[in-house]
């Protein structure tokens, strides 16, 4: 049973960065309930022996290795050998050792998720042999990580997804891949997040435009990428092929752009968390651009206003999100992407995100999404005691 005030010692170790705003809001909900938790690092974590952190009497939380310049030197050094195993050559060196990314930058995806699912494997090989309880397993969380991964497991089960165009390397080789006059294509980063290296792409014969929240910033010489929250519009073709030739280095999704329905004159989609695999927190998340994530100021549309918007539908929607959950093996809480069809009746699942509940202020029953999953373990413990 979970430890608070009234229980047993069951102990939360919650892996992540101890100063973030995740990790902070977590442990306040938690500390609301009387439940103890435990806020180690990753680099705490992995520079010390594993087994001398967790035991059967703990419930381990991975948290977002975000915000910590330091975390992302140490899983990009563990992306190193799986690179190489690749045939694909790393960074490394002096160069690993002087990495100090600012907020927003694009550093290395492809080595990085390397990395953390390298990391993700020690945990699980460490610990899931001495009774260690997760709420997420690190096999759910490196799935969330693999957009392809996620829409193939939601495809082969019949379940809504976007068009997917042929895997591509070059700029050139999309366009063969797509040899219509006009084309609508979205990209994203097959291991990106938080709308990372994304591009709304559009040609009409000879005219191409691209929208993307990608800013690149030349520095001694080098291109730099960012996450910008003000997406930008490109026209000239060369231009367009140089920045998605870069991103393919790091492996690309190609989908169908499809429209979005429409709330107050600007498109929109949901994030929905589920928590148990039941649909629990809604969202709308409406944008004047083809991106609508929220971490680049989308507005929200609550709940109450979405479901009647969708009227019927949302029947769908919500069994159909339930659905993708399940296909998720051992993810207890999950952020899905889901967008709505002009018509309102129709609709496709985009992606799905492990550390998608980070939505201040959203309620749900009166609770916002940690302490929903706090409520949820406490059930879970009480049936199973």
């Amino acid at each position: 049973m979970l430890s608070d005030a009234r229980s047993s010692p069951m102990r939360i170790l919650l892996i992540g960065n101890p100063t973030s705003r995740r990790a902070s809001a977590f442990v306040a909900a938690a500390g609301q309930r009387g439940i103890r938790i435990d806020v180690v690092s990753y680099p705490q974590l992995l520079g010390h022996r594993l087994n001398d952190f967790a035991d059967e009497n703990t419930l381990v939380r991975i948290e977002s290795p975000g915000e910590c310049a330091e975390t992302t030197r140490l899983i990009l050094r563990a992306g190193t050998a799986p690179m190489e195993s690749r045939g694909r050559i790393p960074i490394g060196g002096g160069e690993l050792a002087a990495l100090n990314g600012q907020r927003g930058e694009i550093l290395h995806p492809l080595q990085w998720y390397l990395g953390f699912r390298e990391v993700l494997n020690r945990l699980e090989r460490a610990w899931s042999g001495r009774g260690v309880r997760w709420m997420s397993t690190p096999r759910a969380v490196a799935m969330t990580f693999d957009k392809l991964a996620c829409v193939e497991a939601w495809e082969a089960a019949g379940l809504p997804i976007p068009h997917r165009f042929p895997p591509f390397a070059t700029y050139s080789e999309l366009r063969r891949n797509v040899p219509q006059r006009h084309a609508r294509v979205f990209l994203k980063l097959r291991y990106g997040y938080s709308a990372m290296g994304a591009v709304a792409l559009e040609w009409r014969a000879s005219s191409v435009r691209a929208i993307t929240t990608v800013d690149v910033v030349w520095s001694r010489g080098r291109p730099r990428l960012f996450v910008t929250k003000r997406p930008r519009v490109l026209h000239r073709e060369f231009e367009i092929a140089w920045l998605i030739d870069t991103l393919a280095m790091e492996e690309v999704l190609a989908e169908a752009w499809l429209p979005k329905a429409r709330w107050r004159g600007r498109s929109f989609d949901l994030r929905i968390v589920t928590i148990g695999q039941r649909v629990q927190h809604t969202v709308g998340r409406s944008s004047d651009s083809p991106f609508t994530n929220l971490n680049l100021d989308a507005r929200r549309i609550p709940r109450t206003d979405i479901v009647p918007h969708l009227g019927a539908a949302w029947a769908e929607v919500e069994s159909s999100t339930a659905r993708a959950a399940r296909l998720i093996p051992d993810a207890a809480t999950l952020g899905i992407d889901v967008l709505v069809r002009p018509c309102r009746r129709k609709f496709v699942l985009l992606e799905a995100n492990a550390f998608g509940d980070y939505l201040p202020g959203l309620l749900h029953n009166g609770l916002t999404t940690y302490e929903a999953q706090l409520r949820s373990l406490h059930m879970t413990d009480r049936k199973s005691a």
